[in-house]
Order: C-alpha cells, then sequence, then structure tokens
C-alpha cells in the first residue's frame, strides 16, 4: 500500500476529501435524525400533558395546528418588528411594521 501511494500521490488529497465528505455527510444525517427524535419526543410530551389536563382531541390537534403560526404572531407582535409573508403581489402582513406614513400610503 505504501508503494501505491509513493508512485501516485495524487490519492493522499483524494482520500482526505473523501474522508471528509462521508464525515460531514454523516453529521447532516446524525444531527437531523436527533433534532427529529427530539421534537416527536417534545410533541408526545406535550400531548399527554395535555390530555392529562383532560383536553379532548380536537382541541390538542387544533394546538399543535396552530403552535408554528402563533409562534410567528407572538414574535412578530412583541419584537414590534413584523413579519411579511408573500408571493408575488399577494402579501400577508403580521405585526407592526415599522415604515414612512408617506410609504405606507401608496400602497
Amino acid at each position: 500500500m505504501l508503494e501505491l501511494l509513493l508512485k501516485n500521490p495524487w490519492l493522499i488529497p483524494c482520500a482526505l476529501v473523501a474522508i471528509v465528505i462521508v464525515a460531514c455527510t454523516a453529521i447532516v444525517f446524525i444531527t437531523e435524525h436527533l433534532k427529529t427524535s427530539r421534537q416527536s419526543e417534545i410533541e408526545a410530551w406535550l400531548k399527554q400533558d395535555m390530555l392529562n389536563r383532560g383536553m379532548s382531541p380536537e382541541d390538542i390537534r387544533t394546538v399543535l395546528e396552530a403552535r408554528i403560526d402563533g409562534e410567528a404572531t407572538r414574535i412578530a407582535l412583541s419584537a414590534d418588528q413584523g413579519i411579511r409573508v408573500g408571493l408575488g403581489k399577494f402579501h400577508v402582513k403580521v405585526g407592526s411594521i415599522n415604515e414612512p406614513a408617506s410609504a405606507a400610503g401608496r400602497r
């Protein structure tokens, strides 16, 4: 093997690049798996807690569906920045967006 590396020194950088690519790919997949498993664990705990409090399955579904949008709305309203979401000419504005009065009147 040493003879192969001595005859082809370009194999060393290629092997190092391949090892780095494999390591980075493994890190991405492992962290994504850990994130999704932790998220599932938190959601299961939240559902169990809501059941223990006597909430109906419909209430639990409503809470879990509204959780993401509600968090964005809460951040927008508390930070006094606002969030703009849209595509093309359609835009939804949540929160107060600091704009001059003349710019807001032209829209």
